[in-house]
């Protein structure tokens, strides 16, 4: 986590794929900065035990929020929260925190992730003409449960500084301009809405698993469970699942919660509840965690475990809080796989056009110098040119290796099981006969949609080369 990114967010650098960051600032007009950092000192405290219950209980999809009393040019408190591709994360804590600036009337928030001032993104409808990506980093702040945005003519026509911003909010705040509009429909869109959609979203399941796996879970946080699993599951769809390998002869029932997003993933790998305990078997070995209870007290802290999950402690604080009125319900979303099968469809695309112009560049060596005479002057044309000087080929196989090193940092040994699979199929083909060329390109095209489908969320350098052809 590193505030020192607020100090550099107006200028183009990059910022953390599916990662939520937030500042939240006190500005007192006639409070010194010891009186400040006394204020958000008591803010950070409320806000620990607001986020308490979630930070303990809520299946986080790779972990919980982090924040931090930041002491540096500015006193200020900092956070951040890596949500993966479950969107349900990242707006039950931007609505716990819109929410939590009805504090202070003095409280000015600033929440931004990697396409940044996500918020204007939400109620786009509603946004003013004027304010545009480019001149809207670091104008627009949540204030006493409000949008607000810093006025076209102070800096007109550009982005501000975090200087700029908090200097404005300082000496002329009354000339905030409130976007009622915008407020309005991300409380009607989003912040009213949650956290009850989250946790519609989240289901208990019980697993036969280890008593290796059970150690090391029970007395665990919520989300350690699921996370692992999601992290474990990741390059399934390329590598696939081959479940049904020796297990311990005793296996012990084991109650988890999770978000939609993994129980639909362990539905479909592991179907039963020995398949998906071993699922968790694999993936808390991997994740390396040690025994967290005494072996001796196993069973009764097993039998304790396993009845907590089923009362669903996170809605039980959460009704003590009085955040919810009553009890909410399980509801399968069916568009999480309706999204991820347009990210997939819209990517399969981009990426075709994109290989059929590198087809095009490696191909140029065949044609004649006629053809290359008449669009000399062309960019592609240049590169081609250049390509057969240097005498580049650009090889099918080479690529595929490169990429699968570089880009989705595999071993030599998935890079050959990979192979071995595809020369399986190769093999099938040519004994049925048939149309070869067209089955080749039918499966090429499966393969390369399973393989966007692993990476659709994924923060590896492999999916921040595809998010790149956007």
């Amino acid at each position: 986590m590193d505030y020192h990114k607020v100090y550099s967010y107006a200028s183009d650098e990059l910022l953390a794929p599916e990662t939520l960051c937030f500042a939240l600032f006190y500005v007192g007009v006639y409070k010194n900065e010891a009186e400040i950092r006394t204020e958000l000192a008591q803010l950070k405290h409320y806000l620990n035990i607001e986020l308490r219950p979630y930070v303990d209980h809520y299946p986080w999809h790779v972990r919980p929020v982090e924040y931090e009393l930041v002491d540096d040019k500015h006193c200020f408190l900092y956070g951040e929260l890596e949500y993966g591709e479950n969107m349900d994360d990242l707006w039950v804590v931007a609505s716990l925190l819109f929410k939590f600036t009805s504090r202070s009337e003095n409280i000015y928030l600033h929440l931004y992730d990697q396409d940044r001032e996500f918020l204007l993104i939400e109620a786009a409808q509603q946004v003013p003409g004027w304010l545009e990506p480019e001149c809207a980093s670091n104008r627009i702040w949540i204030n006493t449960r409000r949008v607000v945005c810093i006025p076209k003519e102070y800096c007109e026509g550009r982005n501000l500084d975090l200087e700029e911003a908090l200097a404005f909010l300082q000496s002329a705040s009354y000339r905030l301009e409130v976007l009622s509009d915008v407020t309005e429909e991300l409380v009607r869109k989003k912040i009213a809405t949650y956290p009850q959609e989250a946790l519609k979203h989240i289901k208990m399941e019980s697993l036969l698993v280890s008593e290796y796996t059970a150690c090391r879970l029970v007395r665990r946080p919520a989300y350690v469970a699921g996370a692992a699993i999601s992290h474990f599951l990741e390059p399934v769809p390329i590598l696939g699942l081959r479940l049904g390998g020796q297990r311990p002869s005793r296996l012990v029932k084991l109650n988890i919660r999770v978000n939609a997003i993994v129980y639909m993933d362990l539905q479909k790998y592991g179907e039963t509840a020995a398949g998906m305990g071993e699922i968790a078997d694999r993936a808390i070995e991997e994740e390396g965690l040690d025994e967290n209870i005494d072996g001796a007290d196993f069973e009764d802290l097993l039998k304790q475990h396993n009845e907590t999950i089923e009362q669903d402690p996170l809605q039980r604080e959460l009704l003590r809080y009085n955040v919810i009125e009553k009890r909410v319900e399980w509801e399968q979303p069916e568009q999480v796989n309706e999204e991820r099968q347009r990210y997939d469809e819209d990517m399969v695309e981009k990426v075709k056009h994109f290989m059929d112009r590198e087809t095009d560049w490696a191909g140029a060596g065949s044609e004649s110098d006629g053809d290359d005479e008449e669009g000399d002057e062309s960019e592609s044309s240049r590169i081609r040119d250049y390509f057969r000087q240097e005498g580049v080929d650009i090889d099918e196989d080479d690529f595929f290796e490169f990429f699968c090193r570089e880009a989705l940092q595999l071993s030599k040994e998935d890079m050959e099981q990979l192979r071995g699979a595809d020369s399986e199929e190769k093999d099938e083909d040519t004994g049925h006969g048939g149309d070869v060329g067209e089955d080749n390109a039918t499966d090429d095209m499966e393969v390369l949609s399973n393989l966007l489908a692993s990476l659709a969320s994924s923060s590896s350098p492999a999916a921040t080369l595809l998010n790149n052809l956007k």
